[in-house]
């Protein structure tokens, strides 16, 4: 009955916080549901392992070893195993979470303010030599309409970079075919202009022209540039299953989403000899440090290469 109450009085302060977050911070419901996962696994922590009932006894120690235990530890008799960037945003929940709790007087004292978040490693991103997008390219059957269309979707996601929700998003007011750029809103709706390559662009050409009227014909379309069956924009799911079957079809083993044509386009241009500013411009980057894991692609490529042909690789 104690470890009942206990839980339940830490429960009870979190969805106050939730209610908070909802309500006055406007926060969608995907991020108040991983506010809400982090902070029930801490609140089961904190009542089943220390046998606390308050989030105010909590000091920094009890946090440090709580972090330390995020890698893998029982919950429940369930073992949880947690990513590095899990981990990451499981303390960075509990830190906003006790910034609310010290802001809104329910603390004496934050045991998280001299808490670090620790960095994460980045993930070299898996990309496509040429060599292979020409093959899932050449894969698809351009004698139907939706293996044109397809074609069309895979080609301008390599040709420009672009992120999957914005090439859904995509108008035909976002086209410019004579001056071979398009208009493209990113995260945050920041404007950015890319250029399309000649061989996408003919596609789109055609694509417009021939193909698209298909599926404009039965209802407005709003002026999406790719359209579904039902004359609906294209979601990202859809856009993910398109690529998933072409690239089965294609017979690359790798594991490839709409993002890797983006960081194939990307790993391309700098191994051309495209400066590091342009493909951050390009891709819509605010950060140069973010389009700075392409150069380390180019470094592993450079270094299989090295491996596969030098005698003593």
């Amino acid at each position: 009955m104690k470890s009942e109450q206990l839980n339940t009085n830490l429960l009870n302060d979190i969805k106050k916080y939730l209610a908070f977050l909802q309500f006055e911070k406007k926060l969608s419901s995907n991020t108040i549901n991983s506010y809400w996962h982090d902070l029930k696994f801490f609140a089961e922590y904190i009542s089943e392992y220390l046998d606390l009932d308050e989030f105010k006894s909590i000091n920094k120690n009890h946090v440090r070893d709580y972090i330390g235990l995020l890698n893998t530890y029982n919950m429940n008799d369930s073992v949880i195993e947690k990513k590095s960037s899990s981990i990451n945003r499981s303390i960075s929940s509990i830190k906003n979470f006790y910034k609310y709790l010290a802001t809104s007087n329910l603390i004496n004292e934050n045991p998280l303010k001299d808490i670090i978040t620790p960095k994460l490693s980045k993930k070299i991103p898996i990309v496509l030599s040429v060599e292979e997008i020409e093959q899932i390219m050449n894969s698809i059957d351009t004698s139907t309409k939706h293996g044109y269309r397809d074609l069309t979707i895979i080609s301008l996601l390599y040709s420009s970079g672009l992120r999957v929700s914005e090439l859904t998003e995509l108008k035909l007011t976002n086209l410019f075919i004579e001056e071979q750029i398009i208009k493209v809103f990113g995260k945050g709706n920041k404007e950015r202009i890319v250029p399309i390559g000649e061989k996408a662009l003919n596609q789109l050409i055609n694509y417009i022209n021939n193909i698209r009227p298909y599926y404009a014909r039965k209802s407005n379309s709003k002026g999406y540039l790719f359209l579904s069956n039902r004359c609906m924009k294209l979601s990202r799911k859809t856009v993910w299953n398109i690529i998933r079957v072409v690239v089965v079809n294609s017979g690359v083993s790798k594991h490839i989403s709409p993002h890797t044509f983006r960081h194939s386009f990307a790993s391309h241009l700098l191994e051309g000899g495209a400066g590091l500013r342009i493909v951050q411009e390009l891709l819509g980057h605010s950060s140069i440090s973010t389009t700075q894991i392409y150069t380390q692609i180019d470094k592993t490529y450079l270094k299989e290469i090295h491996k596969e042909f030098h005698p003593r690789g």
